[in-house]
Formats: structure tokens, sequence, C-alpha cells
């Protein structure tokens, strides 16, 4: 029997792997971090969260192996009544930190404050129910993109840098890495860093819009047909099953501690032609032209500032804030460790071609989030596409 304390289960990846790790064993128990009024509304959070991933029967056969313990990661022990505190620091022997705030347009100040204390806090945590003889094991949820502006190979044990970050997400996760590195040498701490988590393989369901979804929807709806962006910058993506399934696996009770692993396509990456081609055919459209990044942001997106209004010039003119240093120049991720790790458990990333186009059917079966799908199946909230 493994209890395990969990946070950001309420989050698009937070929602797989918690539903993995409650499906291990029926002995098996969470305790899950929840911003909520009280235990039952973090229950009703956690329940509807997680059947976005598995489905809502699924989801409430899994919840009497979940506990819901209202809190926040940025308030001192993650603002645990004394209580919950407790029965985490005496039962709980693994501990995964998946929370953090992923907005691209954050301010620094707040980035750190979740991204950096929350790490912090959940550390205190830890530490104390390792004062308790408890704790096997803390499991950390990065991201590869602490690399930020570095464009070559990408080892799994390197970090510092002086290349700089794309933004105040990737320096903020890349703060408390280091944080970490600097101060945990004394516990059994794993890092994941995945990629560019995009939608399922299997049914392409996702509830995150951004990212490289913003050309393609742009692309799509016939807004906008020039890629920003060089044909061929690398582009690193993973469906949010594989991520889960990965974490899954390297966290269970026998796994390694004290190493990092990068949950990426690693040299299965794709280039931004390559994916353009997908999409060419997919939506039977002219071949898209390219327009260097540099140049659109300093001449092109002033302008549409100046002349685009309506849901078409935002999208154009916030998705080239947040999303056009991607498509520019990226490294490549060495996945060496993670694939030996994962061996013959089976899991394994998928090829890109074997599961594009099944993101492409899920975007236009939701109008790219804007449409909900029958109760019942994954993924059904409408969202707000980037």
């Amino acid at each position: 029997m493994t209890d395990s304390f969990v946070t950001g289960v309420t989050g698009f990846l937070g929602r797989h792997v918690a539903a993995r790790l409650a499906s291990r064993s029926e002995s098996d128990r969470l305790w899950c971090l929840v911003r909520a009024d009280d235990p039952a509304h973090g229950r009703e959070r956690l329940q509807r969260s997680i059947g976005r991933a598995v489905g809502p029967e699924r989801a409430a056969a899994l919840m009497p192996r979940i506990e819901a313990l209202p809190g926040d990661l940025t308030l001192p022990n993650l603002g645990l009544s004394p209580h919950d505190l407790e029965s985490v620091v005496t039962r709980c022997t693994a501990f995964l930190h998946s929370a953090a705030d992923v907005r691209f347009d954050q301010d620094l100040d707040d980035a750190r404050r979740r991204n950096v204390y929350g790490t912090q806090q959940v550390v205190a945590v830890a530490r104390e129910a390792a004062k308790r003889g408890q704790l096997d094991r803390l499991d950390w949820v990065g991201t590869a993109f602490v690399a930020g502006l570095r464009t070559d190979l990408v080892g799994e044990d390197e970090l510092e840098h002086t290349a700089g970050h794309k933004n105040n997400y990737e320096k903020s996760k890349y703060e408390a890495e280091m944080w970490l590195r600097s101060q945990c040498e004394d516990l059994p701490v794993t890092v994941f860093r995945p990629s560019i988590i995009v939608g399922e393989s299997k049914s392409g369901a996702t509830s995150n819009f951004g990212m490289m979804y913003w050309p393609i929807q742009l692309y799509a709806r016939g807004w906008w047909r020039t890629i920003v962006g060089r044909p061929t910058t690398r582009v690193d993506i993973v469906p949010v099953d594989f991520v889960a399934d990965a974490i899954e696996v390297l966290s269970r009770p026998a796994a390694a501690v004290n190493t990092t692993y990068h949950l990426a396509a690693g040299e299965g990456h794709r280039t931004i032609e390559q994916l353009a081609a997908i999409c060419e055919r997919y939506f039977d459209a002219k071949r898209a032209k390219y327009i260097d990044p540099q140049f659109f942001m300093r001449w092109v997106r002033p302008i549409l500032n100046l002349f685009l209004w309506g849901k078409r010039g935002r999208v154009l003119k916030d998705g080239g804030a947040f999303f056009v240093p991607y498509f520019s120049d990226n490294p490549t991720f060495d996945t060496t460790r993670t694939r030996t790790a994962l061996g013959a458990s089976g899991v394994a990333v998928p090829t890109v071609e074997d599961y594009f186009e099944t993101l492409m059917d899920y975007c236009v079966r939701t109008d790219f989030g804007k449409r909900a799908l029958n109760e019942g199946d994954p993924e059904t909230d409408a969202t707000t596409a980037a």
C-alpha cells in the first residue's frame, strides 16, 4: 500500500497522472491538494477534473481512493489545516508535485510565487515526512524548456546556463529546479521534464489549445496562411497520455530516485515544415508560406496592433507575443536515460505522424475548444482557445 501526496490534479497533465496513480492498486490512496472551500467542494472539483481525463464513470470509481485536502501552494505549509498536515506527514511516503502556473504572460513575481515558492512549500512538507521516517520519494514535474533559449543538444543532467528564457514561466521553473538541486541533495528527488504537451494520442482530447494549436487554428480558419517561423525549426511535442504513463512508471515505489528524465520526443522531433505538411493535407489547403519571426515581431505585429480588432485580431496579436519564440528555434532534448528506464514497460513516445491527424480531428469536432462534446467523453468542457 502506498499513500501519495499529489498536487496539480485539477490541471491538464495532473488529472491524467492522478487517474493512473489511483488505478495502481485498490489499496493505494492519493491525498490531493486542491483549492477549495472545504473537503466536499474539493472532492467535487477533483472528481470533475479526473472525469475530464477518463470519463465520469471511471472517475467516480476512483474517488474512494482519493482524499481532497483544501489548501494553496502560495501559503506556508501549503495552507493545509493542522489535521491534514499531520495526516500527510505521517501517512504519505511518496510526494508528486505537478502543480504550476503555466501562463506565458504572467508577471515574474506571480510566476515565482506559485512555481518557486510553491515548490519550496511542498519540499517543506516532504521534509517533515522525512523526519517521521516516511519519505521514500519526491517527484517534481518541471519542463524541458528550462533549457530556455539554448538551441543545441540538452542532456538530461544539464540545467545551469546563461542563454536566457523565452518567458517568465520558463524562468520561474528554471529557478525552481535550480533551487531543488541546491537545497534538496539530502532528499530522494526525481525531476520529470516534459516538452510541449498536446492532446491524447488515441482521441486527440485536450483542454489546452495554446502553444502549437495557435498557428493551426489560424491556418484552419483561413485567418492567416503565413507561418511565423522557420521551416527547419525543431518542434518537440508529446501526447499527454505518454507523459502521464511515463510518470506513472518512473514514479513507482521501486523506481530510481535522484535523477532527471526528459519526457520528450528527442530525436523523434519534427520540423515546422513537416507539421505544416500534415496540416496542408488534412485541411486540403494551400501550401503555407513563412515569415521570419524576428521580422514579424518587429514590423508586422505592431501593424496588427493598430488595424486588427475582434477575435481574429486578438488571436493573432496575443499568439504572436506568447508563442512565436517557440517557432524561431529550439533545442533537441536527449532522452537516452528516459528510454532506457522505461525499457520493457511498453511506454514509448508515439510517432508524430501516427497521432497528429487525431489531434486535428479533436480540434475540428470541438471548434478548438469552443464546443463541448457529448456528456461522458473525456475533456468535454468547452474552453477558450488561445
